[in-house]
């Protein structure tokens, strides 16, 4: 399982996530485009957005769908999230492949299953000031997917705005 650290910096203009991997340190940025009326997040490497975007996600006006692009804007994934339920739930697909995830009642935790049952993805939300995910993912879902995930997740369920 790779593991990383999502953490929603407080203070900055628009959205701004930093990405930590299992060593502490910032592999990925996380910035969003200031007054849109839909999420659109872009996703650079290292601490830094001086340089092209990695990947970037795109979101509908209720929130209840994302789609993610690579840096050469292919489609690489695509999230979709139940307008009404009373669980947290929502639906990956990427790589071919359709993945479905339960979040229960709450929203504390996430746990993204393939068809088969075997767990490919969890997003946890860890109890802090901001918003922090621990984000771990097998490798069948690529790490810039598993993290824009996450981002979506907190602007779906935990973003007033």
């Amino acid at each position: 399982m790779y593991t990383y650290e999502l953490t929603h910096k407080i203070l900055s203009i628009g959205a701004a996530y930093e990405v930590r991997d299992a060593n502490d340190a910032v592999v990925s940025t996380i910035r969003g485009k200031v007054l849109s009326a839909t999420p659109q997040l872009s996703m650079y490497a290292g601490d830094t957005d001086a340089s092209p975007p990695t990947a970037f996600m795109k979101g509908n006006f209720m929130k209840t769908k994302f789609d993610v692009f690579d840096g050469a804007e292919q489609t690489i994934g695509t999230l979709s999230f139940p307008m009404l339920a009373l669980k947290k739930t929502f639906t990956l697909e990427t790589g071919g492949e359709e993945y479905k995830a339960d979040g229960g009642v709450l929203a504390g935790a996430f746990t993204c299953k393939n068809a088969r049952g075997d767990v490919v993805l969890t997003i946890s939300k860890e109890l802090s000031l901001r918003d922090k995910f621990a984000v771990a993912t097998s490798g069948a879902i690529s790490p810039q997917v598993a993290l824009l995930v996450a981002v979506a997740i907190d602007q779906r369920f935990f973003q007033e705005v």
